[in-house]
């Protein structure tokens, strides 16, 4: 990719156009591993970012944009266009920019819980306010047990786990414990690029069908935030998304893998028609 990048990649032979997986900020190719499983025969890209899971760690502060340019890089360097995006969370926005700056590339989003909430609506106005919220501290020591457990108390399914395991790494001073594969140093600049992008202009640049498979939460303030943080977008963009709104909390890929997935399959379907994107709103 870029000098210093070596992104690792796993692309599975099958039907075009390829499906293209973007993960969320701190995980890995991994997360998408459930809804992989449900395109059976299609053609699927994904990859570990820079400074996550098995790619390198550049030096440097990453950004938005530099995890875009490494997806339009690899799909160029794999001769690939027109390509059906995904991406959850950070991933999210990640494809949203992809989209917007390299329109040969991509025939439709899809935006899994991110890319499309603006993130100051969401997050604060200023920075100081939003970090707190988007800087989570993970930076415990856990061991793979207490991980495992975690999941399986929050209603993970039993096959997510190895996808959250896959998060972290051992802890070389303490053998018996796990610690974030994504350092420190990388997440605030990664985290503060993600507040910065305005989604609005870049979806003003979209001409693509997109599709946002959204969390329907419980909390009633949250929800109402959310719902507000997508409108500000889509007013700001002076177009529509289809919507599709899913039970369960932000980590819908590794939650509700055979919804999220039927989502995508049917994106590639309405790509393959070429029938301009309109609103389509699920019970919320």
């Amino acid at each position: 990719m870029a000098p210093g990048v070596h992104l690792a990649v796993q692309d599975t032979p099958g039907q075009e156009p390829a499906t293209v997986l973007l993960h969320g900020l701190a995980s890995t190719h991994h997360w998408w591993d459930l809804v992989a499983d449900l395109l059976p025969g299609r053609r699927v890209l994904r990859w570990d970012h820079r400074s996550h899971g098995q790619s390198t760690i550049p030096t440097g502060r990453h950004t938005v944009e530099d995890l875009a340019t490494d997806a339009a890089a690899v799909l160029d360097a794999a001769g690939l266009q027109q390509c059906i995006v995904a991406g959850h969370s950070l991933g999210a926005a990640v494809g949203l920019r992809l989209a917007a700056d390299r329109p040969d590339l991509v025939a439709a989003l899809c935006c899994v819980d991110g890319g499309l909430f603006d993130p100051q609506t969401i997050f604060g106005r200023s920075w100081w306010d939003a970090q707190p919220a988007m800087r989570l501290d993970r930076r415990i020591a856990p061991t793979e047990s207490m991980l495992t457990a975690w999941a399986l108390g929050v209603g993970l399914p039993a096959a997510a786990v190895p996808a959250l395991l896959a998060n972290y790494q051992p802890d070389p001073s303490d053998p018996r414990r796990v610690r974030l594969r994504l350092p420190a140093e990388h997440e605030g600049p990664l985290a503060h690029s993600l507040w910065s992008q305005r989604p609005a202009d870049l979806l003003a640049r979209v001409d693509v069908p997109v599709t946002a498979v959204l969390a329907r939460t419980a909390d009633r303030a949250a929800a109402a935030i959310r719902r507000r943080a997508l409108r500000h977008t889509l007013d700001g963009a002076g177009r529509t998304v289809t919507e599709r709104w899913i039970d369960g909390g932000h980590d819908l890929p590794l939650e509700q893998p055979h919804q999220v997935a039927a989502a995508i399959l049917d994106l590639i379907e309405h790509a393959a028609l070429a029938v301009p994107a309109v609103v389509v709103r699920m019970s919320a």
